[in-house]
Parts: C-alpha cells; sequence; structure tokens
C-alpha cells in the first residue's frame, strides 16, 4: 500500500529550513528545506529542491519530495508500507530556519 503526506508553507524559504517526519511522537527523520534561489526574476528561475529517501526500523519506505521558491515552500512524502494504520500515525511538521540580524 502506498499513501501520500502533502502540505505547503506560502512564505518564501529564505533561510531555508528543515522537515521533520513524526510517526506519532516519534521523530523519524529531518529532512533540509533549500533556500530559494535570491537572484530569480522569475518564479521558474527562483524554484530549489531536495529529495530524500529513507526506511523506518519498520521496513516502511519514505520517499520526500521538497521545493522552495519565492511563493513559498511545497513537499510531498510518499510511504510505501504494508501497515495500513500507518497512514493515521504519520505527519510532518515544517520549520523554517530564522535569519537574525545583529543591532544597528
Amino acid at each position: 500500500m502506498e499513501f501520500k503526506k502533502e502540505g505547503n508553507d506560502c512564505l518564501p524559504p529564505i533561510a531555508g529550513g528543515y522537515l521533520i517526519i513524526y510517526k506519532g511522537q516519534e521523530e523519524l527523520s529531518v529532512v533540509s528545506v533549500p533556500s530559494l534561489n535570491l537572484l530569480a526574476e522569475r518564479y521558474r528561475d527562483s524554484v530549489t529542491g531536495n529529495d530524500e529517501s529513507f526506511e523506518d526500523a519498520d521496513g516502511n519506505c519514505f520517499d520526500i519530495e521538497v521545493t522552495s521558491s519565492n511563493v513559498g515552500v511545497d513537499w510531498q512524502v510518499t510511504v510505501t508500507t504494508e501497515d495500513e494504520e500507518l497512514e493515521n500515525q504519520i505527519h510532518v511538521e515544517y520549520r523554517p530556519n530564522i535569519m537574525l540580524t545583529s543591532p544597528r
């Protein structure tokens, strides 16, 4: 069986960030969210991406696709499993990196 968890955030990831993949309260993996191409003049030129895969201790396979652009972050987690209950346990949290500026 296969299922997908998708999400987005409408703020452009100026300093990147990361996705945390959870099974219930257990953190399974952390995936890097790339910064967008800040020098791009058009949307299509601002897009950057990251693809990662992993297998958990129970043999479930996770494929993650993350794209960043001047309109925000989009992600899709595709899970291949034999566990029919797993879909209700998996959730994804996006955390942007925060740029700190020095006082003037």
